[in-house]
């Protein structure tokens, strides 16, 4: 590795300076970092990034006054904007989380001409780590090795219960999110979040335990799109060695107030001249730096590349979702026809029973509870009834011989009277 660039001190340095200074940058531009890196200095360049670096792709940044993230969730009518990433806030109501999470889903957004920095630095074998504060998964996009990169604050990549402590199934957490949902864990019921690092979460181990190492290898750092506010991420920048040069592209300075922090005007007064600063986007730092280096070229020719290839991506999930959501249709569709034909199958095998006079009369019977010595009585009068009926039909027939028999007595007397008066005349 070639030695730091150092300027004799007694040459450059201004009125009230200390007498011995050790300049490793030739000044405070973007220019004299590329210089650093043309000459072979660099051979381990940790990238730190931010929002910043996505707001590119239309993901919104965190903290820009009347159109960052923060200001836009007055909608969710939260007690604070961070409410939104707060573990206790999540467990009472996770409902304002999940209305976001569908907006920054991963899979709506493609990485940036910014974000395909870090796997030209991999290609090149320049890069060390890339440690990362954003959850939207953009960088993984880019193709760059995972080995490679530190998500300090989680992402969207897995899901777990926070109360089991289970893993999901991502695909079913996602299909919730879309359809504005709250997931919940299939064995014990408990809400289920991305495993992202919320306001009140440990950091993912992974996290400490990389940048204890690497950051005191780290002979370049390049930080990008980061208002360095939030610890211990931001802390991360004091802990490369002194005479490692640290470059902030960001549209504003920052990092400048804490303890061994940026020092772009020699405020401070450090020993180690080593602090540069790119005020602008991103894009506009990273295409400046890649032009000085001489890497623009192939730089664009990946990120163009990397586009199509998620345009094909974002094609196949499109179909691939059309899909699934036909076959969900014809299932449902399928079902209610099975209930259906099931419900008219039970109809027809249901008994009829024929209604007749017998039955009625049984029918009405039991539902009046007619009582047993009224119903008795009742047989009793109608058998009585019936008696005295037949009875009175035998009188009647009786009757109707006798008249019978008499008339015929009568007529056959007439007849012979009759006989008589014929005889005698």
């Amino acid at each position: 590795m070639a030695a730091p660039r150092v300027v004799n001190a007694r040459q450059t340095r201004s009125k009230g300076e200390p007498a011995t200074r050790t300049r490793i940058l030739k000044d405070s531009t973007i220019e004299s970092v590329a210089e650093f890196i043309n000459n072979g200095s660099a051979k381990n360049i940790i990238v730190m990034s931010g929002a910043g670096i996505s707001t590119a792709a239309g993901i919104k940044d965190f903290r820009s006054p009347g159109t960052g993230l923060y200001d836009d969730l007055e909608r969710f009518n939260l007690p604070y904007p961070e409410a939104v990433f707060d573990i206790s806030f999540f467990k009472d109501n996770p409902d304002p989380f999940y209305r976001l999470a569908k907006e920054l889903l991963p899979g709506r957004y493609r990485p940036t001409f910014t974000h395909y920095l870090l796997p030209l630095l991999a290609k090149k074998n320049l890069l060390l780590r890339s440690y990362t504060q954003n959850i939207d998964m953009l960088e993984r996009l880019t193709g760059l090795d995972e080995e490679l990169l530190v998500e300090a604050h989680g992402s969207f990549a897995t899901s777990e219960c926070i109360q089991c402590h289970e893993l999901c199934d991502n695909s079913h957490v996602r299909k919730h999110i879309l359809k504005g949902e709250i997931p919940h864990c299939k064995e014990c019921k408990g809400l289920v979040k991305p495993t992202i690092t919320f306001f009140g979460e440990q950091l993912p181990d992974r996290f400490g335990t990389l940048a204890q190492v690497d950051f005191k290898k780290c002979d370049l750092l390049i930080v990008l799109g980061t208002s360095l506010q939030v610890e211990p991420f931001n802390r991360l920048i004091t802990r490369v060695p002194a005479s490692c040069p640290r470059l902030l592209i960001n549209r504003e300075k920052a990092g400048e107030d804490m303890h061994l922090g940026f020092d772009f005007d020699d405020k401070w007064k450090y020993p180690v001249l080593r602090d540069a600063l790119f005020l602008g986007n991103c894009d506009e730092g990273v295409r400046q730096l890649a032009k000085l280096c001489g890497w623009e070229g192939e730089l664009q020719a990946m990120f163009e590349a990397g586009n199509i290839e998620m345009a094909l991506a974002e094609e196949l999930e499109a179909l691939t979702l059309a899909k699934e959501a036909e076959e969900e249709q014809k299932e449902i569709e399928e079902r209610a026809k099975a209930e259906k034909e099931n419900k008219d199958k039970d109809e027809e095998e249901k008994p009829h029973v024929k209604e007749d006079p017998e039955n009625i009369l049984k029918d009405t019977h039991e539902n009046h509870k007619v009582p047993k010595n009224l119903d008795e009585e009742s047989k009793s009068t109608s058998n009585n009834t019936a008696a005295d009926t037949v009875d009175e039909v035998d009188a009647i027939t009786d009757r109707l011989q006798a008249t019978e028999i008499s008339s015929s007595k009568k007529d056959s007397a007439s007849s012979k009277d009759k006989v008589k008066d014929d005889k005698s005349s």
